[in-house]
């Protein structure tokens, strides 16, 4: 045993309430350290479920174990009254109360989060409830478990109860550029990647202007460095990405970045360029491996001097947008593809994206929101629901090189292979293998150039 035992409050329906303490039956209750939710047919009163219970949790603390709330939507929830609440297996449509008791709770000034345990079979429904309350706006306060059983669950629990100071989800237009462009989610569950959210924030409150996130291919660094944006308020989000972009021509890359007057070249209009449209926002410079040759040479003088002159242009203007540059490549290979003295005029503090691999918490929101769009699409073939113990298996030992892009190929893939099958309501390890066969390759010559933070 872990020294005392936590100390338990049932409040089941038609179960007998035990005070919490022995002293005095009507004795004032202190807040419960962990709120247990769950379906009633769990039976979490077994004393041997409640063994294991008092090894996850800190010695000493309160446990209250409840039934999942059905107040209608329209009543005003009432602040959590624990520390952290578990929803143990609960079917994620029910789960809107207790995450606006969480919510309340944070903006009352309280420290609150809420743990989503569920099972493979759920993950489809646990996607629709992540995007319903996306859309809301009310994403806040939660970790997520996935776990076959309850003592697997209790397994996982004392690495969640931790809290996020950060919101889980950046949410973006898919074109930062096009006027009322539709939005993608960017979720941020896990604790690595809640701590670079929190250090990114701090950049831009405290007027760090200039940063190099680097990460692998697909780990959302476009979605962070939008988040940058966000929290600086100022301007506009402007993205110029040098592999599509760069053409090698120093003229065409100053009138990317710088633009041009009327009449720089033969029949030509005048051109606001990336740094003007950009005003004092961000102008992100994506595929940052290609800033060399002529890209260097047109950015110099604003990585110098804070400044740029327009192609064909008399006078200067003042460079006051902010520059986040992003990579998949490593920072050797970075160091190794200019000389040094050009390396250092970045001057970018440098932002290292965690690989996905080592998010499980977002691996589990990025697996259960593909399930539930692929889902809503389909009309003959039955949709599955979720995936099989072996198969989340799989994906927890992939190394998932392609990040969140890789991942997401598989599992369309892998949906696929099993709707158009019709055989299972879940995705068998065998359907992921073929995924990851197609898309995510242990083996290929470019792995060894990308960032692995």
């Amino acid at each position: 045993m872990n020294g005392d035992p936590p100390m338990f409050d049932f409040n089941w329906r038609n179960a007998r309430r035990k005070p919490q303490d022995p002293q005095a039956e009507g004795a004032e209750r202190p807040v419960p350290f962990l709120a247990v939710y769950a379906p009633t047919e769990w039976g979490l009163a077994d004393p041997a479920w409640q063994d294991l219970l008092q090894k996850a949790v800190p010695i000493g603390c309160r446990v209250a174990m409840r039934a999942v709330e059905q107040t209608p939507p329209e009543v005003s929830a009432a602040p959590l009254d624990a520390e952290f609440a578990l929803g143990l297996f609960v079917p994620p449509a029910a789960l809107d109360r207790l995450a606006d008791r969480v919510l309340a709770a944070r903006e009352a000034g309280a420290a609150a989060t809420l743990i989503v345990a569920v099972q493979g079979q759920q993950l489809a429904a646990l996607g629709r409830w992540l995007q319903s309350r996306a859309h809301k706006g009310r994403l806040v306060g939660l970790r997520l478990i996935l776990a076959r059983d309850t003592e697997d669950v209790l397994r996982q629990l004392p690495e969640r109860m931790r809290h996020g100071v950060e919101d889980n989800l950046i949410r973006m237009p898919v074109s930062t550029e096009i006027e009322d462009s539709p939005h993608k989610n960017f979720f941020v569950f896990s604790p690595e990647l809640q701590s670079l959210v929190g250090r990114i924030r701090a950049y831009a409150r405290n007027g760090i202007s200039r940063a190099y996130l680097l990460g692998g291919p697909g780990s959302g660094k476009t979605s962070l460095a939008y988040f940058y944006y966000l929290v600086r308020n100022k301007g506009r989000f402007v993205s110029v990405n040098l592999a599509a972009e760069n053409t090698g021509d120093k003229a065409a890359v100053k009138s990317l970045l710088c633009g041009h007057v009327m009449g720089a070249f033969p029949g030509a209009g005048a051109r606001l360029g990336a740094f003007t449209v950009a005003r004092d926002g961000v102008c992100f410079i994506d595929e940052a491996h290609g800033v060399t040759g002529a890209v260097m040479e047109v950015l110099m003088e604003a990585l110098d001097n804070g400044q740029y002159m327009p192609f064909g242009a008399s006078a200067k203007q003042p460079l006051d947008c902010a520059l986040l540059f992003a990579t998949n490549r490593s920072w050797a290979s970075l160091q190794a593809s200019v000389n040094i003295d050009e390396f250092t005029r970045l001057g970018a503090a440098v932002l290292e994206v965690p690989e996905l691999y080592k998010r499980e918490e977002d691996l589990i929101a990025v697996v259960a929101t593909t399930l539930a769009r692929l889902g809503a699409s389909c009309t003959t073939w039955t949709a599955p629901e979720g995936i099989d113990e072996a198969a989340w298996r799989r994906i927890r030992e992939c190394r998932w090189h392609g990040n969140v892009r890789a991942l997401v190929r598989v599992i369309e893939a892998a949906f696929v292979e099993t709707a158009a099958n019709g055989a299972t309501t879940l995705i068998p390890a065998a359907a992921i293998e073929g995924g990851i066969a197609l898309w995510e390759p242990a083996q290929h010559h470019s792995h060894r150039l990308y960032a692995a933070a």
